[in-house]
């Protein structure tokens, strides 16, 4: 086995559990997780280096405003002999430049949404290391990975090379996430934020109002917009349940027993927008209807009358006569959602995904070996 080094600024953050089970159907290669803070603990098993002690002078700033790596860094990393580095979101593939360079590996960098789509990452910032040296790490990458093609197109329009990109969908693992016994559960479940779209939904089933009998409302997830939009369900007299934040490793029971999932994503003021949102994936392996928008990579993902319904950014008139229309028909509804599982376990499997990423780092590998180009 050989090792590939796996860089993400901030590790294992709970919310980003798809970043390790990347990784999962690998056979050849060996991720070893490398990064400056543990934001929570390793998966069990994990290779894990904390860079965060090995910097030199000037430490964690100097290593990512200036792309210093000291040599005690670079031995260490030297030392685990690495084919290539596969940098996580934009930022980390910037951090990890200097030391693509300084252990003559190729960088491949995977992009998620935000990282290509906020304001604060696409405009000029000479004080932001990432907008002063994006174009330089384009450049000097051997393969980007755009989870979506709406991030590639995202990112073109932005300079970056269409010829270094391949785009990689986001995928979810079919050995978590399958049908269970359903019920009459509308599920949403996300962060309570303005991208989210949780508003829209939220008037939606104001308009849905009487058709929701017989059903139990379920909003998963926290957020600063929780509070009033709370009391906009509770002035429309729709019951909803609310249990808030959910572990990553209890949702696959939640998707297993609803039958409709809600994503009504939309783009934000600053700009942050999806990438493909994992869990349109997650629902559809669970045998779930989607009722959602035509953002960023969702149209890539849901297909609209097949696997469930597509309406416009924050068009809750539309989303309501959809969601109606669903609980209308509960047998196409259902056909729905087996459409939907058949789809992803196609085009969305994390067990093929992950072979095809390790297939993409042996490639650029060999290509350095051999002056080739990636791609």
């Amino acid at each position: 086995m050989s090792n590939v080094i796996a860089y993400v600024d901030e590790l294992f953050t709970p919310s980003e559990s798809f970043v390790h089970r990347a990784y999962r159907a690998f056979d050849t290669l060996t991720p070893v997780f490398v990064g400056n803070s543990l934001r929570s603990a390793a998966p069990a098993g994990a290779r894990v280096i904390n860079i965060k002690s090995l910097h030199g002078l000037g430490g964690e700033a100097a290593f990512k405003q200036l792309g210093l790596v000291s040599e005690p860094l670079r031995k260490r990393l030297e030392a685990e002999k690495p084919i290539a580095i596969h940098a996580h979101f934009g930022k980390g593939g910037v951090y990890a430049m200097p030391l693509a360079r300084a252990l003559n590996v190729p960088l491949v960098v995977t992009y998620y949404g935000g990282d290509a789509t906020k304001k604060m990452n696409t405009r000029w910032l000479p004080l932001r290391a990432y907008n002063r040296r994006r174009s330089q790490m384009w450049r000097e990458a051997a393969l980007i990975l755009p989870c979506s093609d709406f991030i590639r197109r995202e990112l073109e329009m932005r300079g970056c090379p269409n010829d270094k990109m391949v785009v990689h969908y986001n995928s979810a693992d079919p050995d978590r996430f399958s049908p269970g016994e359903k019920q009459n559960i509308l599920l949403f479940a996300g962060r309570w934020t303005e991208k989210k779209g949780i508003g829209t939904l939220i008037a939606a089933l104001a308009r849905v109002g009487p058709k929701l009998k017989g059903w139990r409302v379920r909003l998963l997830g926290d957020g600063e917009l929780k509070p009033p939009l709370v009391a906009q369900l509770n002035a429309a007299g729709v019951q909803a349940e609310l249990p808030g934040w959910i572990p990553a490793d209890e949702m696959p029971k939640h998707f297993a027993e609803a039958t409709i999932v809600c994503v009504p994503s939309q783009r934000a003021q600053s700009g942050d927008a999806e990438g493909l949102p994992l869990v349109c994936v997650e629902a559809m392996l669970s045998n779930c209807a989607l009722a959602a928008t035509k953002h960023a990579g969702i149209p890539e993902c849901v297909e609209d009358g097949r696997t469930g319904y597509l309406v416009d950014e924050r068009d809750d008139v539309a989303l309501a006569d959809r969601i109606g229309r669903m609980l209308d028909d509960p047998a196409r509804t259902r056909a729905m959602g087996e459409a939907g599982r058949a789809l992803a376990l196609d085009r969305f499997n994390l067990q093929k995904l992950s072979r095809r990423l390790q297939d993409h780092l042996l490639r650029v590998a060999r290509e350095k070996e051999t002056g080739g180009t990636a791609g």
